[in-house]
C-alpha cells in the first residue's frame, strides 16, 4: 500500500538587507518581524557608522572652531574669573583637538550608541516582559531602527557641502532639534530639553519600539513596548535637564 508524502512546508521568504533598511521605515512592522526571526545587522551598521563617520569628518573641516569656543566661553561663567591669558590657552587647546574629537566622535559615536540602547533595551525587554530575546536580535533590530538617523546625516551631508567654511554651527546645523529655535539667552536646562526633542532620535526610539513588539509579540504589546523605550528615555533626559539646572 502506498503512503502519501507529508507536506513539506514552505520556509518563509526573508526580506533582503537593502529591503530591510527600505522597510524600516515604509513598512516596519512585517520588516522586525523578519529581522527577529534571522536577525541580521552588518548592512544597516555600517552604512550608519559611514554616514556618521562622513558627518564628522565636514564638521571637523567647515566649523569656526575658534568663534564657537569663543562664544561658548563668553555664556559661561566659569570662564569670568580666567585672565586672558588662561582663556588663550584652553582656547588653542580646544582648537588642536576639536576637529580631531568631531572625525573620532562619528567613527565610533553611532557604534557606542547603537550597541549601547541594544544591550539596554535588550536587558529591560527581557527583565520587564519576559520577551526572552537574545543580543543578537535586540542588536539587529536596534541597528536597523536607526534608519531615520542615516536619513538625517544624509541631509547633513549635503548642508554641510553647502555651507561655506566658517558658516556651521555644530549643535545645530542639521537644525532639527528644538534648541535649534531657542535664543541664546534662553536657560542652560531649557536648551538641554531642546537638544533632547530631536525629531530623528525621536523617529528612531519609535522604530526600536515598533521592532521589539514584532519580535515576541505574546510578550511585549506595543504600549508597553513604547511606554519601556520612551520611558527610559525620558529618564535620561529628566536626569541631564535636572543637572543641567544645578
Amino acid at each position: 500500500m502506498a503512503t502519501t508524502p507529508m507536506p513539506v512546508p514552505e520556509a518563509q521568504a526573508t526580506i533582503g538587507p537593502i529591503g530591510r533598511i527600505i522597510g524600516a521605515i515604509i513598512s516596519p512592522k512585517p520588516t522586525f518581524t523578519d529581522i527577529a526571526r534571522r536577525p541580521g545587522w552588518v548592512a544597516p551598521f555600517a552604512l550608519l557608522c559611514l554616514l556618521s563617520l562622513a558627518v564628522g569628518a565636514l564638521l571637523g573641516e567647515k566649523t569656526d572652531w575658534r568663534g564657537f569656543f569663543e562664544r561658548q566661553m563668553n555664556s559661561s561663567s566659569r570662564f569670568d574669573n580666567m585672565s586672558q591669558e588662561q582663556k588663550d590657552q584652553i582656547l588653542e587647546s580646544q582648537m588642536k583637538y576639536a576637529p580631531k574629537f568631531a572625525f573620532a566622535f562619528g567613527l565610533v559615536g553611532a557604534a557606542i550608541t547603537v550597541l549601547f540602547l541594544a544591550l539596554i533595551y535588550w536587558g529591560a525587554f527581557n527583565l520587564f516582559n519576559g520577551a526572552g530575546l537574545t543580543y543578537g536580535t535586540s542588536f539587529g533590530i536596534t541597528s536597523h531602527a536607526f534608519v531615520p538617523a542615516m536619513i538625517g546625516n544624509v541631509l547633513a551631508i549635503v548642508i554641510l557641502l553647502l555651507k561655506p567654511r566658517g558658516d556651521v554651527d555644530p549643535e545645530h546645523f542639521l537644525a532639527s532639534n528644538l534648541a535649534a529655535f531657542l535664543p541664546d539667552s534662553a536657560p542652560k536646562w531649557l536648551a538641554v530639553l531642546g537638544q533632547s526633542v530631536e525629531i530623528f532620535w525621536i523617529w528612531c526610539l519609535a522604530l526600536v519600539a515598533i521592532g521589539f513588539a514584532a519580535a515576541n509579540p505574546k510578550k511585549i504589546k506595543p504600549a508597553a513596548a513604547f511606554l519601556t523605550v520612551f520611558g527610559l528615555w525620558g529618564i535620561v533626559v529628566l536626569c541631564k535637564v535636572a543637572w543641567a539646572a544645578l
